[in-house]
């Protein structure tokens, strides 16, 4: 026999009933709960967060539902729960910055929090994609973020002409005057300034899988084999991969920075990251190498592919814009066209 669907009135009920139960509950469990204190969000695993308190023990906590998708990097107030070292997350404080990607039907999917560095790892092998670096160029300009381009895995460089070719796949990026540095977690080349470059900071690592993101944070953080297991045995899941993103914090440096050495938020890897999408004029503005010839096309809404006289199409045939950069932003501007409004 066919179900009968509820009418709006009886839904509404239905709803209430749901918010009154709910209600009921947490209130009941409220008075269970010890008193709030603030804490910062490490990772989310599931439904439930791991919590780190002020006084750095970590607690695996449930969330209020009307919170939404928290993330490694989040500051919330929370309150201790009846069984030792749990909780429930019932505040979270505002964004000052959120790292997302588009998720299943477009839907904003959460990467990280409250950061003020992001850290591209572009891998030697298997290989620098500049079209993968200029996605997460675009996301930085999204969102007023600085970058620093990390060339990893340098000591699989084989030869002077392997470095001649990496060089030449960057140098779009050095005449943008952006951050490059090679570093090897295997060798320790370049370990040890990007420590100073992460000092005091909120850095979030992103790349490819395969990229040696977390490679790059044990070599910055010797201890992290006791803090992974601390991770895993706090939220139960056992060993740890980078599924979802965990925030680490670097070792107190006190002569560098006394109290703050920063934090590395460690996000997973994807095959094909994508920007948030936005309007044409929008993704032109992240293209800051294309700004000397934007509005001098034919058509004030040329989208650069096949309209007569557009400047940046000249520019390339110049050789004042590189090929790569151009293609990238007609990658994009393709998805973007092709997203469901």
């Amino acid at each position: 026999m066919a179900k009968r669907k509820l009418n709006q009135q009886q839904q509404r009920r239905v709803k209430q009933k749901q918010h009154q139960e709910r209600t009921a509950t947490e209130t009941v469990g409220d008075s269970q709960l010890g008193e709030k204190r603030p804490g910062l969000v490490i990772t989310n695993f599931g439904k439930r967060l791991l919590v780190e308190s002020e006084d750095g023990q970590l607690h695996n906590c449930a969330v209020r539902q009307h919170l939404g998708k928290l993330v490694a990097g989040d500051t919330v107030t929370w309150q201790a729960d009846i069984e030792p070292n749990t909780g429930v997350v019932v505040a979270a404080d505002p964004r000052h910055q959120e790292l997302s990607r588009p998720g299943f039907r477009s839907q904003k999917r959460m990467v990280a929090a409250n950061i003020d560095l992001l850290g591209i790892v572009a891998p030697i092998e298997p290989g620098v994609h500049p079209d993968m670096i200029d996605r997460y160029l675009v996301t930085a300009h999204q969102m007023h973020l600085p970058v620093l381009i990390l060339i990893n895995k340098i000591d699989l460089m084989a030869s002077d002409e392997h470095w001649e070719a990496i060089a030449e796949l960057l140098l779009s990026y050095d005449e943008l005057g952006l951050d490059i540095l090679p570093v090897s977690a295997e060798s320790g080349d370049g370990i040890e300034a990007l420590r100073t470059l992460l000092t005091g900071k909120n850095s979030v690592f992103v790349g490819p899988s395969g990229a040696g993101k977390s490679s790059l944070i044990k070599a910055l953080i010797p201890d992290i084999d006791i803090k992974t297991s601390a991770l895993s045995e706090s939220t139960g899941l056992g060993k740890h991969t980078t599924t979802n993103s965990i925030l680490y914090h670097l070792p107190e440096e006190t002569d560098v920075n006394p109290g703050h050495a920063g934090n590395i938020i460690d996000s997973p890897g994807v095959r094909q990251f994508s920007p948030m999408p936005c309007e044409l004029h929008e993704l032109e503005a992240a293209y800051p190498d294309f700004a000397p010839f934007l509005g001098q096309c034919k058509f004030n809404n040329c989208t650069h592919t096949t309209e007569p006289n557009c400047a940046i199409r000249q520019a390339v045939e110049d050789g004042e814009l590189h090929y790569s950069r151009y293609q990238s932003f007609q990658r994009l501007r393709e998805e973007f066209a092709n997203e469901p409004h």
